[in-house]
């Protein structure tokens, strides 16, 4: 499961959000840890979507000029208003997601959706998209958009069971691998869809984020 996304500069949103601490843990258990990223875990979110994308034939990442962001994800992110989250399993990192105030007012866009081959189909990516949900409505969005590789088929099917619809807009990069975009596009209510507890109860059980309190309502088990 991948979501990508251009590196061209965003504007920051209109209000300053809670400053995030690079590394601060949402939640924690069983050996997994669900934080926020630090620049020097770079080489390991750079391994992790190099090999999700080496599933994919003529799939290649070449970080410094397909997303250079990777390259320090807590400060890029910080500096447009962002999120960048990981998933720790030990020394390794097995999901990653991300959220950026789009250009549109009152819009969020999801971003850097990646899970370790050996994580799927467990409910994680749909977790890690209803955290972006969570926050997404904790700053007042209205909507969630994303743009996913059309090779990404997996991916696509996730995000319609989640409520995003397909639009009709295809963007061409001009990275390393001439990437070709799907537009996805939710729009948020002001409660949250009810979650499928068959694929997410684990995950929040985990990490502890009730994904469907109210908006401002503190979450988690937060450490610096």
């Amino acid at each position: 499961m991948a979501t990508e996304y251009g590196s061209a500069p965003r504007e920051r949103g209109p209000v300053r959000k809670r400053r995030i601490l690079p590394g601060e843990i949402v939640g924690a258990s069983d050996g997994l840890v669900l934080r926020h990223a630090r620049d020097d875990d770079a080489p390991r979110i750079v391994s992790l979507i190099s090999a999700v994308w080496s599933e994919y034939p003529g799939k290649t990442l070449v970080a410094a000029n397909d997303m250079p962001e990777l390259l320090a994800p807590a400060s890029a992110y910080a500096a447009q208003n962002g999120r960048f989250w990981v998933v720790e399993a030990g020394s390794e990192i097995i999901g990653t997601i991300a959220l950026m105030p789009a250009s549109e007012p009152g819009v969020v866009e999801l971003q850097k959706l990646y899970v370790a081959r050996g994580m799927r189909r467990n409910g994680l990516g749909s977790f890690l998209c209803r955290l972006v949900e969570r926050e997404a409505r904790e700053w007042g969005a209205r909507a969630i958009e994303l743009w996913s590789d059309i090779k990404l088929l997996d991916a696509h099917r996730r995000y319609e069971r989640l409520g995003y619809l397909r639009g009709e807009a295809l963007k061409t990069y001009t990275d390393t691998s001439a990437t070709v975009r799907s537009y996805f596009r939710k729009e948020l209510t002001s409660e949250p869809a009810e979650l499928d507890v068959s694929e997410l109860d684990r995950w929040q059980t985990l990490f502890h984020p009730n994904l469907n309190a109210a908006p401002g309502i503190s979450q988690g088990v937060v450490k610096p």
